[in-house]
């Protein structure tokens, strides 16, 4: 029996314009979807097979290798090489056996709003991480202080008025916070702030990526 190489497909920060040529022509050959609530709505229009993925993982694992004489498509979201379920694949599978179609991230949209380059930025993701506090303190703390930009995937336990708060208490000054919120929705925001406003904000962001650069 032929095995069919699984598709990686990052599907862009979520709005249909940025969902690239090439991962749409792997969409329309797919058989199966497999991909977070997000992801399958945006993709709805080509009527696959949909297999939701959960917490679970060791399920979505396990459904992959039963079925691998199948063409299936795994989405998500942004690029797969960045903080993506690519990272979880490959301790399952050989790199000969995925092929990776790459996406627009969030953070290049985040960079590309706030009209800035991003080649020397440090990428970080405090996202469903146990230790957020940690990758502030170990990572995200020195680079700020050394004058690099900063770039951040958040979640709402560690929201934008949190990080600016944990970094004003330590003693950082003169930096801006660019906020970008449901990037390429309709509901689009970009918020930018000092440090010491954004720590004092009620504001609450949802689905968002943090910049901390020079103000």
């Amino acid at each position: 029996m032929e095995m069919e190489r699984i598709k990686v497909i990052g599907v862009g920060p979520g709005g249909e314009d940025y969902l690239l040529p090439a991962a749409q022509k792997a969409l329309q050959e797919a058989e199966i979807l497999v991909g977070g609530r997000r992801a399958l709505q945006l993709c709805r229009r080509w009527q696959k097979k949909e297999i939701g993925i959960d917490a679970d993982l060791r399920r979505v694992v396990a459904f992959l290798k039963e079925n691998r004489e199948k063409k299936i498509a795994v989405l998500v979201s942004g690029d797969p090489g960045l903080y993506s379920l690519l990272d979880f694949l490959l301790k399952h599978f050989r790199p000969e056996e995925l092929e990776v179609i790459p996406g627009l991230s969030s953070v290049q949209l985040a960079f590309a709003r706030a009209g800035m380059t991003w080649q020397e930025a440090v990428i970080l993701s405090l996202h469903g991480r146990e230790e957020p506090a940690r990758v502030m303190a170990e990572r995200v703390l020195p680079a700020v202080r050394g004058g690099t930009k900063v770039a951040l995937l958040t979640d709402r336990n560690f929201p934008p008025p949190k990080i600016a708060a944990y970094l004003v208490q330590r003693g950082v000054r003169g930096k801006k916070m660019v906020v970008g919120e449901n990037l390429s929705y309709p509901e689009e925001r970009v918020v930018a702030a000092g440090l010491e406003e954004m720590a004092a904000s009620r504001e609450e962001f949802k689905n968002c990526v943090v910049l901390i650069v020079d103000g």
